[in-house]
């Protein structure tokens, strides 16, 4: 039942409205375009970057994994064996066909009769890449020399390649990665030379050795005749060592040889042991099983030793060589003390006279020992200990002769030693000792290294190539080796931890292109924490400046523009300053002052007058700052403010005037003096380098702690006001710790960007191959001035600097794989410290 307003609305006439538009329904107005390409453009961007990312983990993570063994032989004779490198697809053409080169005329007929048999359409054939190293061996075909060989399926005698069981991947020290079969394992065992022996053959060498002394015939010919029963008995002698030493050896597995002085091996059984000199008897294990069986017995003891020998060359030889050298810049320090002589030569060239003397005395007492032996073995009455007796005699009046000129020259170096100053000579008698000592450690040292060469030298691989050409590797030489066309899951898996595990921990080998990155990893970690150091402090206390105490004004706005125009100038911009700055003037000034840095010398009356200046000015302005600052009240706003300005402009000429003084004086002659032409800062080194980029990336964390200040409430610097805390109390207690997030984000992207460059590292420290590690166990620890290596410089340096381009394509997607780790790790741990600081100082709720 209806109302009677309801009929009255109904029987009223309906009003005719125009069309009103309505808001929300229009697919712009809803912005669901913009919604659609804002999430595309996001997508988009995150493909690229996955992509990017899973191009270089597919890469980086499969260079490591090994591959199987192929093996081609070719219509032109040529064998080759390596692993598979790569396949390309192209269009077999009848104009390329006709650009064949003559010594591919088989190839060349085959692809022909392929090309007719295809009804001469252009058909698609492969192109397979191989990696056969094999750098150091030099054959007979044309295109050897080279690490890598592409064969083309039509240069192929068989369709498939072929996977022998046997083929042997063996990586070097040196020469790259060696493929071929093994042929046997030969261990050598060297025949001991009795004392007998020993004396017989000493004293037939001197006598034959200076048998021209004699110069009257009939006691030369008297000579001979004494001395042939003495080479008779050395015969026997001999000749019974021999017989001894190859009984002793009979009873050894495998086949045996005697290997003569000559270097030529022969059968142990066809040994005559009175005519040749045998030196080791070889035991060889024929057969490619059982070389790998020795080969995987005896290689780890050879790589122990030879671990032994770096490390006594590395650290002991270096122990050595660096009190040496501390000897030597204490003379050095002398020599500039006391200018007019030169101490360094003259300590130098007495310390080699009587090296030289010595060694002549040794060969004079050898000599005497002799003789002694001779008039001891055949009577003081014999023919032979007569003329042992005379021959000595003459070797030592040479022998004399000879010590003249060194001893007089002695004498005269002493003399002038004499007459310096006492430091002087203290200087002169301790670096003397010490080489001495150095000396005597040092052949003791080469000895044990001898020794463990030596032992090493025993083991040797004996390899034959696709092409059969016979090598024999040391097992000392040999990294790693495995036969990998019999390498189960686990095998393979083993050899790749393996090289992962050389690739982190070990130093690089074959210019870069093998071996390990410890010392660019290394290096790149020191680089990025010490530059970390330094801009985060200079950048906060800049930042700080800028917004919690600079008035706003024309001066802070061109500030604030050049520190965010800063941000784009190109890196090697920084790499010039650093290089032209930093090292050729700051650099060479620690080194040797003034003079070394090719800056002007002020007189000593000029500089001190200066100085006289400058402490006047600060001291006026030390005044006129207090002044200004203690009499605020009394003092109207513009007389305040004029004296604040004339403080400044005093401030400013007093640190000019400091700065000229600093790099004029002539009373400051450098740190490193003594180690000049060789500079210690005067080069590119790890300050120089870590100084530059906390440059580059300065305007990073300032931008960023202004805008963690920013974001700070104004709240809580009221409230810390309303307790009664300064301006600095609030700015410590409250600012900084609650922007303390947005600092460490600053941070990391400074860390984030000065670890990734490389251009300016290249003018200011960095080095394709670092002798010393920049932190070390070696007081003080950390080195400043030594260069160092870094994975972004070890990544160009493969890519463009590489002899063997194709072997290093792989290990730069590992290396630039490693950089983005090591980048990561870096920013995830200042990323945890942050997310740490942030909960701390996160308000409460109530």
């Amino acid at each position: 039942m209806t109302s009677p307003a309801d009929n009255d609305a109904a029987a009223a006439p309906r009003e005719k409205r125009g069309h009103v538009s309505k808001p929300g329904l229009s697919l712009l107005a809803q912005g669901e375009p913009m919604v659609w390409l804002t999430g595309g453009s996001l997508a988009l961007c995150l493909l690229m970057i996955f992509g990017l990312l899973s191009l270089v983990i597919y890469n980086g993570m499969r260079t490591f994994w090994p591959g199987r063994l192929y093996q081609v032989e070719t219509v032109d004779g040529a064998v080759y064996l390596g692993e598979a490198a790569g396949v390309e697809k192209f269009d077999l053409t009848e104009q390329l066909i006709n650009s064949f080169p003559p010594e591919l005329a088989k190839a060349r007929e085959i692809s022909q009769q392929k090309f007719e048999a295809a009804g001469s359409v252009p058909f698609e054939v492969e192109r397979r890449q191989y990696r056969t190293g094999n750098f150091d061996i030099i054959s007979n075909f044309d295109r050897e020399g080279t690490h890598y060989h592409t064969v083309t399926e039509f240069e192929m005698v068989a369709p498939e390649a072929t996977l022998p069981e046997w083929a042997m991947v063996i990586e070097r020290l040196s020469w790259g990665r060696f493929y071929g079969m093994p042929v046997e394992f030969k261990m050598s065992h060297r025949r001991p030379i009795s004392a007998e022996e020993e004396q017989l053959s000493d004293i037939v060498q001197l006598l034959q050795s200076n048998s021209y002394r004699i110069t009257d015939a009939d006691q030369a010919a008297e000579l001979k005749e004494a001395l042939a029963p003495v080479e008779a008995e050395l015969v026997k002698v001999r000749a019974a060592n021999i017989d001894a030493f190859i009984a002793e050896n009979k009873s050894l597995t495998g086949e045996l040889r005697a290997k003569l002085k000559s270097g030529e091996e022969e059968p142990l059984a066809d040994v005559k042991s009175d005519q040749q000199n045998v030196v080791s008897v070889v035991q060889a294990s024929v057969g490619p099983e059982e070389a790998w069986d020795k080969f995987n017995e005896f290689h780890d003891e050879v790589i122990d030793r030879s671990a032994r020998r770096k490390e006594i060359e590395e650290f002991e030889v270096g122990e050595v060589n660096s009190q040496e050298e501390t000897a030597r810049l204490e003379l050095r320090d002398q020599e500039i003390a006391h200018p007019g002589v030169f101490i360094v030569e003259l300590a130098n060239e007495l310390a080699r006279l009587q090296g030289q003397v010595a060694v002549l005395d040794a060969v004079g007492e050898k000599n005497q020992a002799i003789s002694r032996q001779v008039e001891k073995r055949y009577g003081a009455d014999s023919p032979l200990t007569k003329f042992t007796q005379e021959v000595t005699q003459g070797l030592a009046s040479d022998l004399a002769e000879q010590q003249t000129q060194p001893k007089k020259r002695i004498a005269e170096i002493k003399q002038l030693v004499a007459a310096m100053p006492k430091s002087t000579q203290t200087a002169v008698e301790s670096f003397l000792r010490i080489r001495q000592e150095s000396t005597e450690r040092t052949v003791k040292l080469q000895d044990r290294i001898r020794q463990l060469n030596d032992e090493n030298a025993r083991y040797v691989l004996h390899m034959q190539t696709a092409q059969e050409i016979d090598k024999d590797i040391p097992l000392s030489e040999i990294v790693r080796a495995f036969p990998a066309n019999r390498l189960g899951i686990a095998g393979k898996l083993g050899v790749y931890m393996s090289r992962w595990g050389e690739f982190l921990m070990d130093d690089p080998r074959e210019a870069n292109s093998e071996g390990g990155v410890f010392p660019a990893i290394w290096g790149t970690v020191a680089m990025t924490m010490i530059m970390s150091i330094l801009v985060v402090p200079f950048g906060v206390l800049a930042a700080l400046y800028l917004r919690e105490f600079a008035k706003p004004g024309p001066i802070v706005s061109a500030i604030r523009i050049s520190i965010n125009n800063l941000a784009g100038v190109p890196s090697i911009v920084f790499g010039v300053f650093g290089f032209a700055f930093l090292i050729g003037n700051v650099g060479r000034y620690i080194d040797g002052g003034p003079k070394n840095a090719d800056l002007p010398v002020m007189s000593s009356g000029s500089w001190y007058l200066l100085l006289g200046v400058l402490a006047a000015t600060a001291c006026g302005a030390f005044m006129m700052s207090m002044y200004a600052v203690g009499n605020r009240r009394q003092l109207t706003g513009r007389r305040n403010q004029w004296l604040g300005k004339f403080a400044l402009l005093l401030w400013v000429a007093a640190t000019v005037a400091f700065l000229v003084a600093l790099a004029t004086t002539p009373e400051f002659n450098g740190f490193f003096t003594s180690h000049l032409p060789n500079p210690v800062f005067g080069k590119g080194c790890l300050a120089w380098a870590s100084i530059t980029l906390a440059l580059l990336t300065l305007p990073v964390v300032i931008v960023a702690t202004e805008e963690s200040l920013a974001a700070v409430p104004n709240s809580l610097r009221e409230g810390s006001y309303g307790c009664g805390a300064s301006k600095w109390q609030t700015i410590w207690r409250i600012v900084l710790p609650h922007a303390l997030p947005g600092i460490m984000t600053g941070m990391i992207l400074a860390m984030a960007r000065g670890a990734g460059e490389v251009a300016p590292l290249m003018l200011v420290g960095v080095l394709k191959l670092a002798p010393e590690l920049p932190v070390d166990f070696s007081p003080p620890f950390l080195h400043f001035d030594r260069s160092f290596m870094h994975l972004g410089f070890h990544i160009y340096d493969l890519g463009f600097q590489s002899q063997n381009s194709e072997a290093a394509k792989p290990m730069v997607y590992t290396t630039t794989l490693l950089l983005i780790g090591v980048i990561a790790l870096l920013n995830l741990s200042a990323i945890w410290l942050r997310a740490r600081l942030r909960r701390r100082f996160q308000p409460g709720q109530f």
